[in-house]
């Protein structure tokens, strides 16, 4: 891990467990074992280092779900897909949701909030494109695709909060027994 990795790592713990606001560039420094000016030359201020830890997890996201809205499997395997991919790359490091829902939308001066609230709804449209196409083809109920996108979205994140890695699921096992859930509160029964 190189140093700005390794500021990375330690600001995202940092955010995570303090809160953007009471978190200082010299507390940062400090916990990477380096002095203020020298994590200066990496990242200038901490909007700076909130900002590449918000697109990172961003990317992170992306990246785990990449082509599955697009694929041409069946609309629940699609959905079941998502919601394994969003929980393996949350769970992975579960700090990042609260850069990704709660540090980076409240704390980032514009215009990198609204850039990166257009990427937080692209990553949504992803998964609001697979409850519609589920509406399209009437295998689901009657739904709002953006509130049940949000909401699904949401019930998937809150397991950051009580996912432990030793406990008895893994991230991949949480997300098939969530999709199976949703799947059946979604389908249609005829």
């Amino acid at each position: 891990m190189n140093q700005k990795e390794r500021i990375l790592a330690a600001t995202l713990q940092l955010f995570a467990r303090h809160g953007y606001e009471r978190v200082s560039l010299r507390q940062i420094a400090q916990a990477v074992g380096l002095t203020p000016p020298t994590l200066y030359h990496y990242f200038p201020t901490k909007e700076a280092l909130l900002e590449t830890l918000a697109h990172a997890v961003a990317e992170r996201f992306e990246q785990a779900t990449v082509g599955i809205a697009e694929s041409d499997w069946e609309v629940t395997h699609k959905l079941e897909q998502f919601c394994v991919a969003h929980l393996q790359a949350l769970l992975a490091q579960p700090e990042q949701a609260a850069i990704f829902l709660r540090e980076a939308p409240q704390h980032l001066s514009e215009p990198q909030r609204s850039a990166f609230l257009e990427r937080q709804r692209q990553y949504e449209a992803r998964f609001e494109r697979i409850l519609r196409e589920g509406l399209e083809k009437n295998l689901f109920r009657e739904i709002e695709p953006r509130f049940m996108t949000v909401s699904l979205l949401a019930a998937l994140n809150a397991t950051a909060a009580w996912y432990q890695p030793t406990g008895g699921l893994s991230p991949k096992e949480i997300g098939y027994k969530l999709a199976e859930v949703f799947l059946r509160g979604l389908i249609r029964t005829w």
